[in-house]
């Protein structure tokens, strides 16, 4: 795991709590997100939400990101690159996830990876992580919500990434 990664971690940390102001997918923090990656205000922002915490976390350490990482709002171009450069590890393979990963959910109704976090706590022997997310709502069982109106540290079992989810691991 990166030194970006696990500044990362604890910049989406220090998140929690924004939540939108003035409609959906509206804020001020939430349209910081989300002119990081170039799209317009009321689009929604989880991904966006991954990416100003990277390139704030490489800000702080003086550090770039690598060129191929994501500059997107769009959960497939994440797992797109993690698969074509050798990061992406399948939800029935996750071992070794470090704070700093990203957590990808699969949503079968669109046949793709919908929503995504990063992690700050990793999987223990039963499981479950924390992930800090975009976009998303208050915990609410099993359900995943791609949706939601801030940003909130979430308690997710590695069943909840659903049957084509996984993580990316991040080296940097």
């Amino acid at each position: 795991m990166g030194n970006i990664g696990r500044a990362a971690a604890s910049g989406a940390l220090a998140n929690v709590g924004v939540t939108e102001e003035g409609g959906d997918n509206r804020g001020r923090w939430v349209e910081a997100y989300q002119a990081s990656v170039g799209i317009p205000a009321g689009s929604p922002w989880c991904a966006a939400f991954v990416r100003f915490r990277f390139e704030q976390a490489a800000d702080k350490l003086d550090l770039e990101l690598p060129a191929a990482f994501p500059d997107s709002g769009w959960v497939p171009a994440y797992v797109s690159w993690a698969k074509r450069s050798g990061f992406w590890v399948p939800a029935k393979d996750a071992e070794n996830i470090q704070k700093g990963d990203l957590a990808c959910f699969w949503f079968p109704a669109k046949g793709r990876c919908a929503h995504i976090g990063i992690v700050v706590a990793p999987p223990n022997e039963n499981g479950i992580f924390q992930a800090v997310e975009g976009n998303t709502g208050p915990d609410r069982g099993t359900e995943v919500e791609r949706d939601g109106d801030g940003v909130y540290l979430k308690r997710r079992r590695i069943s909840h990434l659903g049957a084509n989810g996984g993580f990316i691991r991040i080296p940097f």
